[in-house]
Protein backbone atom coordinates (compact mmCIF):
# COMPACT_ATOMS: atom_id res chain seq x y z
CA UNK A 1 0.00 0.00 0.00
CA UNK A 2 0.98 3.65 -0.36
CA UNK A 3 2.42 5.47 2.66
CA UNK A 4 -0.80 7.42 3.22
CA UNK A 5 -2.82 4.20 3.07
CA UNK A 6 -0.48 2.58 5.59
CA UNK A 7 -0.96 5.59 7.84
CA UNK A 8 -4.76 5.31 7.69
CA UNK A 9 -4.57 1.64 8.67
CA UNK A 10 -2.01 2.33 11.41
CA UNK A 11 -4.20 5.07 12.87
CA UNK A 12 -7.25 2.79 12.84
CA UNK A 13 -5.27 0.09 14.64
CA UNK A 14 -3.95 2.61 17.16
CA UNK A 15 -7.45 3.89 17.95
CA UNK A 16 -8.87 0.39 18.35
CA UNK A 17 -5.97 -0.63 20.59
CA UNK A 18 -6.23 2.38 22.91
CA UNK A 19 -9.93 3.27 22.89
CA UNK A 20 -11.75 0.02 22.08
CA UNK A 21 -13.62 0.15 25.41
CA UNK A 22 -15.38 3.31 24.29
CA UNK A 23 -15.86 3.01 20.52
CA UNK A 24 -15.35 0.90 17.42
CA UNK A 25 -13.07 2.31 14.71
CA UNK A 26 -13.44 1.09 11.11
CA UNK A 27 -11.10 1.98 8.23
CA UNK A 28 -13.16 3.37 5.34
CA UNK A 29 -10.85 5.60 3.30
CA UNK A 30 -8.39 4.30 0.72
CA UNK A 31 -8.42 5.64 -2.83
CA UNK A 32 -12.03 6.85 -2.57
CA UNK A 33 -11.46 10.49 -1.57
CA UNK A 34 -15.21 11.09 -1.14
CA UNK A 35 -15.32 8.79 1.91
CA UNK A 36 -13.71 9.90 5.21
CA UNK A 37 -10.90 7.68 6.47
CA UNK A 38 -12.11 6.23 9.79
CA UNK A 39 -15.71 5.58 10.86
CA UNK A 40 -16.31 5.83 14.62
CA UNK A 41 -19.22 4.04 16.24
CA UNK A 42 -20.05 4.67 19.91
CA UNK A 43 -23.03 3.78 22.06
CA UNK A 44 -24.71 7.14 21.46
CA UNK A 45 -23.20 8.72 18.31
CA UNK A 46 -21.38 8.01 15.06
CA UNK A 47 -18.87 10.25 13.29
CA UNK A 48 -15.64 10.21 11.26
CA UNK A 49 -11.95 10.86 11.83
CA UNK A 50 -9.65 11.93 8.99
CA UNK A 51 -6.05 10.64 8.99
CA UNK A 52 -3.47 13.11 7.64
CA UNK A 53 0.27 12.48 7.83
CA UNK A 54 1.83 15.94 7.52
CA UNK A 55 2.71 17.31 5.04
CA UNK A 56 -0.33 16.29 3.01
CA UNK A 57 -2.99 17.40 0.57
CA UNK A 58 -6.24 18.24 2.31
CA UNK A 59 -9.23 18.80 0.04
CA UNK A 60 -9.87 20.33 -3.37
CA UNK A 61 -12.53 21.74 -5.66
CA UNK A 62 -12.77 22.25 -9.42
CA UNK A 63 -12.87 25.68 -11.05
CA UNK A 64 -13.55 26.00 -14.77
CA UNK A 65 -12.10 29.04 -16.57
CA UNK A 66 -14.64 30.79 -18.82
CA UNK A 67 -12.58 32.44 -21.57
CA UNK A 68 -15.48 34.62 -22.77
CA UNK A 69 -16.19 36.21 -19.38
CA UNK A 70 -12.62 35.95 -17.98
CA UNK A 71 -14.11 34.48 -14.81
CA UNK A 72 -13.78 31.15 -13.02
CA UNK A 73 -16.91 29.04 -12.62
CA UNK A 74 -17.56 26.63 -9.76
CA UNK A 75 -18.03 23.15 -11.24
CA UNK A 76 -21.42 21.52 -10.69
CA UNK A 77 -19.58 18.25 -10.07
CA UNK A 78 -17.94 19.52 -6.87
CA UNK A 79 -19.01 17.55 -3.82
CA UNK A 80 -18.47 20.48 -1.44
CA UNK A 81 -21.08 23.18 -1.93
CA UNK A 82 -20.05 26.70 -2.94
CA UNK A 83 -19.49 28.72 0.25
CA UNK A 84 -18.13 32.09 1.34
CA UNK A 85 -14.56 30.76 1.48
CA UNK A 86 -14.52 29.33 -2.05
CA UNK A 87 -16.17 32.57 -3.24
CA UNK A 88 -13.32 34.62 -1.72
CA UNK A 89 -10.78 32.40 -3.46
CA UNK A 90 -12.61 32.75 -6.77
CA UNK A 91 -12.81 36.55 -6.42
CA UNK A 92 -9.05 36.71 -5.90
CA UNK A 93 -8.33 34.39 -8.83
CA UNK A 94 -10.65 36.35 -11.11
CA UNK A 95 -8.43 39.40 -10.54
CA UNK A 96 -5.53 37.42 -12.05
CA UNK A 97 -7.56 35.34 -14.48
CA UNK A 98 -4.99 35.00 -17.29
CA UNK A 99 -2.22 33.98 -14.90
CA UNK A 100 -4.28 31.28 -13.20
CA UNK A 101 -5.88 29.82 -16.31
CA UNK A 102 -2.40 29.12 -17.68
CA UNK A 103 -1.30 27.39 -14.47
CA UNK A 104 -1.02 23.94 -16.11
CA UNK A 105 0.15 20.83 -14.25
CA UNK A 106 2.88 22.76 -12.42
CA UNK A 107 0.22 24.94 -10.82
CA UNK A 108 0.16 28.48 -9.43
CA UNK A 109 0.12 29.37 -5.73
CA UNK A 110 -2.94 31.24 -4.43
CA UNK A 111 -1.43 34.03 -2.31
CA UNK A 112 -4.67 35.62 -1.19
CA UNK A 113 -4.54 37.98 1.84
CA UNK A 114 -5.48 36.22 5.10
CA UNK A 115 -4.97 32.96 3.20
CA UNK A 116 -4.44 30.61 6.14
CA UNK A 117 -7.73 31.54 7.80
CA UNK A 118 -9.67 31.34 4.53
CA UNK A 119 -8.16 28.00 3.53
CA UNK A 120 -8.56 26.55 7.04
CA UNK A 121 -12.21 27.57 7.19
CA UNK A 122 -12.84 25.98 3.79
CA UNK A 123 -11.38 22.70 5.09
CA UNK A 124 -13.35 22.90 8.36
CA UNK A 125 -16.57 23.52 6.44
CA UNK A 126 -15.90 20.66 3.99
CA UNK A 127 -15.02 18.21 6.76
CA UNK A 128 -18.07 19.11 8.82
CA UNK A 129 -20.27 18.40 5.79
CA UNK A 130 -18.80 14.87 5.76
CA UNK A 131 -19.40 14.34 9.49
CA UNK A 132 -15.68 14.54 10.40
CA UNK A 133 -15.08 15.57 14.02
CA UNK A 134 -11.33 15.03 14.40
CA UNK A 135 -8.07 14.73 12.53
CA UNK A 136 -5.42 12.25 13.58
CA UNK A 137 -1.95 13.24 12.41
CA UNK A 138 1.76 12.51 13.00
CA UNK A 139 2.53 10.60 16.23
CA UNK A 140 -1.19 9.80 16.52
CA UNK A 141 -2.01 13.32 17.74
CA UNK A 142 -5.81 13.77 17.76
CA UNK A 143 -7.07 17.25 16.91
CA UNK A 144 -10.62 18.68 16.95
CA UNK A 145 -11.58 19.96 13.50
CA UNK A 146 -12.82 23.32 14.84
CA UNK A 147 -9.26 24.38 15.76
CA UNK A 148 -7.69 23.40 12.45
CA UNK A 149 -5.91 26.73 11.95
CA UNK A 150 -4.19 26.38 15.34
CA UNK A 151 -2.52 23.16 14.28
CA UNK A 152 -1.61 23.49 10.59
CA UNK A 153 -0.08 25.87 8.10
CA UNK A 154 -2.39 25.77 5.06
CA UNK A 155 -1.56 26.71 1.47
CA UNK A 156 -3.41 26.34 -1.82
CA UNK A 157 -2.49 25.96 -5.46
CA UNK A 158 -4.50 25.96 -8.69
CA UNK A 159 -3.34 23.24 -11.08
CA UNK A 160 -4.44 20.65 -13.60
CA UNK A 161 -4.99 17.24 -12.06
CA UNK A 162 -6.61 14.08 -13.33
CA UNK A 163 -9.82 13.30 -11.43
CA UNK A 164 -10.11 10.19 -9.29
CA UNK A 165 -11.12 6.58 -9.75
CA UNK A 166 -14.38 4.66 -9.56
CA UNK A 167 -15.61 1.09 -9.40
CA UNK A 168 -15.57 -0.79 -12.69
CA UNK A 169 -19.38 -0.82 -13.03
CA UNK A 170 -21.78 -3.73 -12.86
CA UNK A 171 -22.02 -4.08 -16.65
CA UNK A 172 -18.22 -4.33 -17.03
CA UNK A 173 -17.32 -6.70 -14.20
CA UNK A 174 -17.31 -9.97 -16.12
CA UNK A 175 -15.68 -8.62 -19.29
CA UNK A 176 -12.88 -7.04 -17.24
CA UNK A 177 -12.41 -10.26 -15.28
CA UNK A 178 -12.12 -12.21 -18.56
CA UNK A 179 -9.59 -9.68 -19.83
CA UNK A 180 -7.47 -9.95 -16.67
CA UNK A 181 -7.45 -13.74 -16.96
CA UNK A 182 -6.42 -13.50 -20.63
CA UNK A 183 -3.44 -11.33 -19.66
CA UNK A 184 -1.94 -14.06 -17.47
CA UNK A 185 -2.22 -12.17 -14.20
CA UNK A 186 -1.86 -14.66 -11.36
CA UNK A 187 -5.48 -14.60 -10.14
CA UNK A 188 -6.26 -17.05 -7.34
CA UNK A 189 -9.87 -16.04 -6.76
CA UNK A 190 -12.33 -13.20 -7.29
CA UNK A 191 -15.49 -11.76 -5.83
CA UNK A 192 -18.07 -9.26 -7.09
CA UNK A 193 -19.68 -6.74 -4.75
CA UNK A 194 -22.37 -4.86 -6.70
CA UNK A 195 -20.33 -2.76 -9.16
CA UNK A 196 -16.96 -3.61 -7.59
CA UNK A 197 -14.53 -6.33 -8.66
CA UNK A 198 -11.99 -7.82 -6.23
CA UNK A 199 -9.32 -10.43 -6.92
CA UNK A 200 -6.74 -12.26 -4.83
CA UNK A 201 -3.26 -12.96 -6.12
CA UNK A 202 0.18 -14.06 -4.97
CA UNK A 203 1.66 -11.29 -7.12
CA UNK A 204 2.25 -7.74 -5.87
CA UNK A 205 -0.27 -6.06 -8.20
CA UNK A 206 -0.87 -2.83 -6.27
CA UNK A 207 -0.87 0.22 -8.60
CA UNK A 208 -0.31 -1.90 -11.72
CA UNK A 209 -2.39 -0.59 -14.65
CA UNK A 210 -3.89 -1.86 -17.89
CA UNK A 211 -5.97 -0.50 -20.77
CA UNK A 212 -9.33 -2.05 -21.62
CA UNK A 213 -11.73 -0.59 -24.21
CA UNK A 214 -10.08 2.88 -24.17
CA UNK A 215 -10.14 3.20 -20.37
CA UNK A 216 -7.28 2.76 -17.92
CA UNK A 217 -7.74 0.49 -14.90
CA UNK A 218 -5.62 -0.05 -11.81
CA UNK A 219 -5.16 -2.75 -9.16
CA UNK A 220 -5.60 -1.16 -5.71
CA UNK A 221 -4.77 -3.18 -2.59
CA UNK A 222 -7.54 -3.70 -0.05
CA UNK A 223 -6.15 -5.73 2.85
CA UNK A 224 -5.50 -9.22 1.42
CA UNK A 225 -7.13 -8.61 -1.97
CA UNK A 226 -7.05 -6.13 -4.85
CA UNK A 227 -9.92 -3.99 -6.11
CA UNK A 228 -9.92 -3.13 -9.81
CA UNK A 229 -10.49 0.62 -10.15
CA UNK A 230 -11.43 2.56 -13.29
CA UNK A 231 -9.31 5.70 -13.72
CA UNK A 232 -10.90 8.85 -15.06
CA UNK A 233 -9.95 10.20 -18.49
CA UNK A 234 -10.86 13.70 -17.32
CA UNK A 235 -8.23 16.26 -16.38
CA UNK A 236 -9.70 18.99 -14.17
CA UNK A 237 -8.28 22.29 -12.96
CA UNK A 238 -8.40 22.12 -9.17
CA UNK A 239 -7.84 24.39 -6.23
CA UNK A 240 -5.83 21.99 -4.05
CA UNK A 241 -5.17 22.61 -0.35
CA UNK A 242 -1.99 21.43 1.37
CA UNK A 243 -1.21 21.31 5.09
CA UNK A 244 1.93 21.24 7.20
CA UNK A 245 1.72 20.56 10.94
CA UNK A 246 2.96 23.38 13.18
CA UNK A 247 5.72 22.61 15.67
CA UNK A 248 4.97 21.81 19.32
CA UNK A 249 1.26 21.15 18.70
CA UNK A 250 -0.50 19.38 21.57
CA UNK A 251 -3.66 17.49 20.72
CA UNK A 252 -6.34 16.09 22.96
CA UNK A 253 -5.29 14.07 25.97
CA UNK A 254 -6.56 10.50 26.18
CA UNK A 255 -8.98 11.56 28.91
CA UNK A 256 -10.36 14.41 26.78
CA UNK A 257 -10.91 12.10 23.81
CA UNK A 258 -12.49 9.42 26.00
CA UNK A 259 -14.86 12.04 27.44
CA UNK A 260 -16.05 12.85 23.91
CA UNK A 261 -16.50 9.17 23.07
CA UNK A 262 -18.44 8.41 26.27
Amino acid sequence: MSNWEDFEVDCTNYLNKNFNNYAKFIHKGGSDSTTPDIFVETNNKNFYIEAKHSPAQCGQFVLIPNIQTSLFEYSKKNIVKLNIYSKKIMEYMNNYFDEFREAGTAGKDINIPNSSNIFSNWIINAYKEKGIKFIITNDYVILPIEKFNNYFYVSAKYRIKRSGSSSVGANKVHSILNYINSCNYNVNDFRIDNSKLFITSNECLHNKRFIFQQYEYMFSQRNDEFEIRKLSNTYNANVIFSIHKKDCVSGLSNDEFIKFLS
